[in-house]
């Protein structure tokens, strides 16, 4: 154990999907922007609502609300978190981005039992700020499942103009 390590602050960027608030490392977050026209793609996974072109870079955006199966709603707040995942580009859908969080190492607790991976594979842990209980969000799964995103081939088939 390296008390050390322990007590490094980590920057985690807190944000709304649904009436949960989950963080991810902040060192994931490329940038964040308000929603920009999306085109869809057919017979993708459920949970991707389609791609957009952002400084010429073709990005595959996730709607958290569809892959956590909550009813979709419109917000006026709703942004989308531009990630970077396995060496990858990434839009995370979410309703609202609240702030960045700074917690010790050592506050961050391992997922809950009923929160193992097979159950909850989304899920890394949960930490407390503010009176409020976080949960720390597992990007690569997000996107690592029966119905797997394969970035790579996509945005070269886009970037080939088809």
């Amino acid at each position: 154990m390296n008390p050390a390590r322990d007590d490094e602050i980590v920057q985690l960027a807190a944000f709304c999907v649904g009436p949960e608030e989950y963080v991810v490392d902040i060192m994931r977050v490329r940038e964040i922007i308000r929603p920009i026209p999306i085109t869809p793609v057919r017979k993708g996974p459920k949970y991707v609502e389609g791609v957009i072109s952002l400084r010429g870079s073709v990005i595959p955006i996730v709607d958290l609300r569809r892959r956590f199966e909550i009813p979709i709603t419109e917000s006026p707040q709703q942004r989308i978190m531009i990630m970077t995942v396995a060496g990858r580009s990434l839009g995370l859908m979410v309703d609202s981005v609240t702030e960045v969080v700074r917690v010790p190492r050592s506050s961050i607790r391992a997922a809950p039992g009923l929160l193992e991976a097979e159950r909850a594979p989304y899920f890394l842990g949960v930490c407390h700020h503010r009176g409020r209980t976080l949960i720390l969000l597992n990007v690569k799964n997000i996107i690592v499942s029966e119905e797997v995103i394969d970035i790579s081939s996509e945005t070269a088939v886009l970037r080939e103009g088809l």
